[in-house]
């Protein structure tokens, strides 16, 4: 096992029975405060028969021995009384209670997290069933140890881990099942190593891009606008129905309840995306906007079920990018920052555009103001040298 196991007679000194006028097991235990071994007793007087009492003693010091060996210690257990329950019971406590608390795209990165964690574990020794005082701060560190030397895991999704495992770990010290954090103090990777690699599209991009999707997927055209024009997220174009979109008013209903930021919001619908909106069946009021159909990835069509926002990036990576030779900085949610930067450059107001948007201040929308590359005509032709 790759957990810190406690040096007999420098950590702790095993139990023992002292048989007499008063029957007791002792043990030593280091003060984690001092450094010195502090001793501890049990008393065994209870059972009147001498053979069944030293059997009883027996099988306390064997369980004590075992524990001890493990790591536990009795200063532990007073300031985390659940620490001995097992690895397996704390994770599973945490998502029961997420459960009813995140939404279901959360409790999905949750469960992947703890998923990797668990396997993890298992790979180093530990079993479902080992106490949770057998995680150790050394435990921590090895295992972020792993992540950083897998090629697979970026420097951004070692931070998510980092940031969730601290998460997970302050609510499993807070019910008892640890003293502290073992995750608490860790750094993340700096900024310059987990900026987003996102870019936006050139006008030949764009162009290239609803030409195609016309000819090869009408349907997914629908979707792309919708980030693209109306600057509505994956997760909510997910949970969009088909009862929130009104061609008539020109807007779409983004609900509070699937809002990232929980606000309600109306998004124009401008007249150029009007009649690919307009070719969908929306007869079905109460079905997703792109609903589940037979687990099909290429079909975005009203259906019962919701689908996950994963649905419309594994599309782009799939189908869209090598089929027009896009590099990996171009994804799916560039749409929205090429959208919002574009309907700056046309010249709408910036207020307007933060409705559109539903950004929480103009600031925020500001930000898109300087991600144009070409030189702006207004700057280019003030009057600033007389």
């Amino acid at each position: 096992m790759s957990f810190f196991k406690p040096c007999v007679y420098v950590d702790y000194v095993p139990p023992r029975l002292t048989e007499g006028k008063e029957w007791y097991i002792s043990y030593y235990v280091k003060n984690p405060e001092t450094g010195k071994l502090k001793r501890f007793r049990m008393k065994v007087n209870r059972i009147k028969s001498i053979q069944q009492r030293r059997a009883v003693a027996r099988k306390i010091m064997a369980a004590l021995e075992e524990k001890l060996a493990l790591g536990w210690s009795p200063f532990y257990s007073e300031a985390a009384p659940r620490s001995s329950r097992s690895i397996k019971e704390a994770l599973d406590s945490f998502l029961l209670v997420k459960e009813r608390e995140v939404e279901i795209q959360s409790l999905r990165s949750y469960r992947s997290y703890i998923r990797c964690l668990q396997e993890w574990l298992r790979t180093n020794g530990y079993k479902d069933s080992s106490p949770m005082f057998s995680l150790t701060r050394e435990t921590a560190r090895l295992f972020l140890q792993d992540l950083e030397l897998n090629p697979k895991i970026s420097a951004r999704t070692y931070n998510n881990y980092l940031s969730f495992m601290v998460t997970l770990f302050d609510w499993v010290a807070e019910r008892g099942f640890i003293t502290d954090n073992i995750f608490e103090g860790f750094h993340k990777k700096p900024k310059k190593l987990t900026a987003k690699k996102r870019r936006l599209l050139k006008a030949d991009e764009l162009n290239r891009l609803f030409s195609w999707l016309e000819v090869h997927n009408r349907d997914y055209l629908a979707v792309a606008l919708l980030c693209y024009c109306c600057f509505i997220r994956p997760k909510e174009i997910a949970l969009l129905k088909c009862s929130d979109i009104d061609l008539e008013r020109q807007v779409v209903h983004v609900r509070p309840e699937i809002a990232k930021n929980d606000n309600e919001s109306f998004r124009t619908i401008p007249d150029a995306m009007l009649p690919i909106l307009k070719r969908m069946d929306l007869t079905r009021q109460d079905w997703y906007l792109f609903g589940k159909n037979r687990n099909k990835a290429e079909v975005f069509r009203p259906g019962p079920e919701a689908v996950s926002e994963k649905k419309f990036a594994d599309y782009w990576n799939r189908f869209v990018r090598p089929a027009l030779g896009f590099g990996q900085e171009i994804q799916f949610y560039s749409l929205k920052d090429t959208g919002i930067t574009n309907m700056i450059g046309n010249g709408i107001p910036i207020n307007l555009v933060q409705q559109q948007a539903d950004h929480s201040s103009v600031a925020m929308t500001a930000i898109y103001v300087g991600r144009q590359s070409a030189a702006n005509t207004r700057l280019k032709e003030v009057e600033i040298m007389k």
